[in-house]
């Protein structure tokens, strides 16, 4: 085996296998942490043998898949109404729905707490005065509340995966079968579907991975009225315990439990990924694309996603920004918009605490996307391209696929047992131990990225330059980046926008020298002072929206 392929094992290794084995040692450890002496049973009867384990996993997969359920059904209607038919301003809601990846979720949260929390919410307060004191039908801080907020955070995702699919079906297999007299739900029953199943199936296994370990919902709207998800539960046994202590050793029983079932669940969501060939609609054979004419259903339906926009994602984020320029908290009325200022963001930026935190986040996210895109290069060429032999090339693609099935809130705490355990290296408490875990977490994203265009090109292309006299780095810096360049782009600034605006595992790493932005919000908000979190959301939406924004712009440069 080459350095190259040792120095990539070690590194993904590090990355990766490290901390999940700090995760399952720390269960059998008496206090769950690493260094402490002796092996022990006890973490994991105390926690198995408890009915809270299970109605926790009740729990955490009613939210999962109700979650999963609402982002899928809108982000189909979505790829549907914008990829198939021929509503008006389509490259507009395709634009709008995009866009909305640059909203964290807990920002969403937050805006609907204003409009829906059961005592002071607008909607509520509305529905009060029409119909009486004690009408009060929305309780935001239930699971219900929970499930409709992160269903709708999503939809972005489940629309960037199932647009693709919807614009490659091939509308002459439909044709076909209206010629041969199948009436419009017998065509989409017995060939639309089918053909969009492993689109469908994939997303859906994907979006309930992701759903199954999201922090930023639960903790805004879950955990102020008890309801606990996995994320949440751990965040509450690490910073909570009754004796003060964190208790890593259930942390670490629980964990096993779920990273089980998640594996298992990625390794589904990967075979489906790679057995999708046989679906393929687009060939070489000549296609058209041809969009369904919804006739006099045209401004409906356009009306339609327009008001979902405004009601769903406009609606509650403008409640945020008129909360961050209020001095405290006021429900939206005439009155309240004579007090409307500044101060809040006078405040936050005056704050050196918090532009510290600021300096924190770009830091971490321009360092986390940089190691990302380097690191999930190299792995992806050398999985796709590279002569290493094939257990390596092996034994890469499956360790680059597991951070996908670790939570990061498990993550997070397998960061802090093996960075506590190696004290001599100075990462615990640094911004760097953030720097790690992102990079961890978002390696699988930048790999599967990578991986998808260094596909579609030939060896051939390596090969021309190495008989040309050029060797394999100097053919791969000069030919394969150029090629791939778009891809590369679009991976740093995904990383970016996702990295900056991480909660889960910033806040489970958070020391005094290493706050960020997020941290800050969420702790502005657990403190009772909602004004100043809302003025640090928006000035971090402002900054994720600038990012997306010149993501935008660098893929259409590209496309020309």
């Amino acid at each position: 085996m080459s350095v190259f392929g040792a120095v990539l094992l070690i590194v993904v290794g590090w990355l990766v296998v490290l901390p999940l084995g700090a995760v399952l040692l720390g269960a059998f450890r008496p206090s769950g942490l690493l260094l402490d002496p002796g092996l022990t049973l006890d973490n994991v009867r105390r926690v198995y043998f408890n009915s809270e384990i299970w109605s926790l996993a009740w729990t955490t997969a009613r939210f999962a898949l109700g979650s999963t359920f609402v982002g899928l059904i809108v982000g189909a209607l979505f790829a549907w109404m914008i990829e198939r038919t021929d509503v008006p301003l389509a490259g507009f809601f395709r634009g709008a729905f995009i866009a909305q990846m640059a909203v964290p979720p807990f920002l969403l949260a937050m805006g609907w707490t204003i409009l829906l929390s059961p005592r002071s919410g607008l909607l509520n307060a509305i529905g009060a005065q029409v119909f009486g004191p004690g009408f009060t039908p929305f309780n935001i801080y239930s699971i219900t509340g929970m499930i409709f907020v992160e269903g709708i955070a999503l939809a972005p995702s489940a629309f960037l995966l199932l647009g693709p699919a919807f614009r490659n079906l091939d509308p002459n297999m439909e044709e076909a079968a209206r010629m041969s007299g199948a009436g419009s739900l017998e065509v989409f029953r017995k060939v639309t579907l089918p053909l969009l199943a492993p689109a469908l199936l994939g997303a859906t296994i994907f979006l309930t991975i992701v759903s199954f370990v999201v922090f930023d919902v639960p903790g805004i709207l879950g955990m102020p009225s008890r309801i606990w998800v996995l994320s949440s539960r751990i965040y509450s046994l690490a910073h909570e315990s009754p004796n003060g202590l964190p208790d890593y050793g259930a942390i670490s029983a629980i964990a096993m439990m779920f990273i089980l079932a998640l594996l298992i669940a990625a390794y589904i969501y990967q075979k489906i990924i790679r057995g999708s060939s046989r679906y393929v609609t687009v060939t070489g054979k000549s296609f058209r694309h041809r969009r369904t004419a919804l006739g006099a259903w045209r401004l409906p339906v356009a009306l339609l996603g327009s008001v979902y926009l405004f009601v769903c994602i406009c609606l509650p984020i403008l409640m945020v920004v008129l909360a961050s320029l209020q001095p405290f908290m006021m429900r939206p009325s005439a009155a309240a918009l004579t007090n409307l200022s500044l101060q809040n963001y006078a405040q936050i930026f005056g704050d050196a605490h918090i532009v510290r935190a600021m300096v924190n986040s770009f830091v971490i996210a321009g360092v986390t996307s940089f190691g990302v895109l380097v690191i999930a290069f190299a792995c992806s060429w050398a999985i796709s391209r590279s002569q290493l032999p094939g257990i390596v090339r092996r034994i890469l693609d499956v360790f680059t696929l597991i951070p996908l099935a670790i939570p990061g809130i498990i993550l997070g705490t397998a960061l802090i047992y093996l960075y506590l355990a190696l004290g001599f290296l100075g990462i615990y408490g640094t911004i760097w131990i953030i720097v790690i875990a992102h990079t961890t977490n978002y390696l699988s994203f930048g790999v599967r990225s990578i991986n998808s265009v260094l596909s579609q090109m030939h060896p051939e292309l390596e090969e021309a330059a190495l008989v040309a006299g050029s060797d394999r780095a100097n053919a791969v810096r000069a030919i394969i980046v150029p090629l791939a360049a778009p891809a590369l782009v679009a991976t740093w600034f995904w990383v970016f926008s996702h990295s900056i605006r991480e909660l889960t595992q910033a806040l489970m790493l958070q020391s005094v020298g290493n706050a960020t932005l997020t941290t800050t919000l969420f702790g502005y908000w657990s403190s009772g002072e909602p004004n100043k979190a809302a003025a640090v959301g928006i000035s971090l939406f402002a900054v994720v929206l600038l990012a997306v924004l010149a993501w935008a712009a660098a893929t259409l440069r590209f496309r020309k």
